[in-house]
């Protein structure tokens, strides 16, 4: 063998460091899961990766790809690759759902929820849009203001706090817990009718803290921020589950500040169906920073009492600080004559 062919001493040191951060950069994404969920949000730096962007997690393994097809390594090329996905389906929460076909023999309802940002005054802009969805139900948070009163022509509506049901058909009834620790309304639960029939709607409103502060730039104020923000979702998401009824059509929607990847999200998915999850394409985003960076998927509508999704999206945010996301729902097939 010539001197030309024995590899040097500087290149298998390249190829080995290569290798290294090759496998390295695949560990990432599955060493971020596991501190999702343990200890999760029991601790400041699982609650910190669970409540930060996802979509990061995805650029690691891609660069450790790289890395890997440099090093010419196809089985750390493939190592990359399957933690790739993982990143991108498993922790940042990409969809790739066929939605079902329109069933025939169930009444559907058009089901939109938004954080319309409160403070807007953009009133014809947020009326205009939401006219557009063409939608049965609509469930606004943020919507205290006067901005927002008799906002939709031709629905009835039910008012809390920040929460506003509108409803193309009537409002049977309404009730607000008081019993809720923070704020004067973060649930209105409304029995409704539409064309579609009867059925409950969950409008809820879950803040990330006690108080409406910005989020902290310093590392222990930050870190104290998110813990709070912990201990309000510990308190207020037993409650929310503790009022849902054990029968009958129920929709929940609303902002409920907390992504897939946490425990809550897991709890709530145990008695109803994620919309998005199980019918939606894409990410899915909510809350998207300047419209440029996404960064979680926090505001939901949910399914449950027989009620079933079928297709779900997200729309462009302008002028809140959420984008929108409208969902079409078979409600249960009226019983027959001979059912009755």
């Amino acid at each position: 063998m010539s001197e030309r062919n024995v590899p040097s001493k500087r290149s298998r040191r390249g190829s080995c460091a290569a290798l290294a951060a090759s496998l390295l950069a695949a560990a990432v994404p599955v060493a971020a899961w596991v501190l999702m969920h343990l200890p999760g949000e029991d601790q400041w730096i699982g609650a910190a990766l669970v409540y930060a962007p996802k979509i990061q997690w995805l650029a690691v393994p891609v660069v450790g790809l790289v890395l890997a097809m440099f090093a010419r390594s196809r089985g750390l090329s493939l190592l990359n690759i399957a933690a790739a996905a993982f990143a991108l389906f498993v922790i940042a929460g990409f969809e790739i759902n066929t939605p079902p076909p329109i069933p025939e023999d169930r009444p559907t309802v058009r089901v939109a929820t938004w954080n319309v940002y409160g403070w807007t005054t953009e009133r014809d802009l947020v009326r205009d849009r939401i006219m557009s969805w063409d939608c049965d139900v609509v469930c606004l948070q943020e919507s205290g203001g006067k901005t927002f009163e008799d906002l939709l022509p031709g629905y009835e509506s039910a008012h809390s706090g920040d929460l506003r049901t509108y409803v193309r058909g009537r409002v049977l009834s309404m009730d607000d817990p008081r019993d809720l620790p923070v704020g004067p309304s973060r649930m209105l639960i409304s029995e409704v009718e539409t064309d579609a029939g009867r059925f409950t709607v969950f409008n809820v409103h879950i803040p990330r803290t006690p108080r409406a502060n910005p989020v902290p730039r310093q590392f222990r104020p930050l870190i104290e921020y998110i813990m709070t923000g912990v201990e309000v979702r510990d308190e207020l998401f037993p409650k929310l589950l503790s009022r849902l009824p054990e029968s009958g059509p129920l929709i929940v929607a609303g902002d409920m500040n907390t992504p897939p990847t946490s425990r809550y999200h897991e709890r709530v998915a145990a008695r109803l169906t994620d919309s998005f999850d199980a019918v939606g394409r894409g990410f899915g985003y909510t809350f998207v920073w300047r419209d440029y960076f996404p960064m979680l998927r926090i505001d939901y509508i949910w399914a449950g009492g027989g009620v079933q999704p079928l297709r779900c999206d997200t729309r462009p945010r302008r002028p809140s600080d959420h984008r929108p996301v409208i969902g079409t729902l078979a409600l249960p097939a009226a019983p027959s004559a001979d059912e009755e």
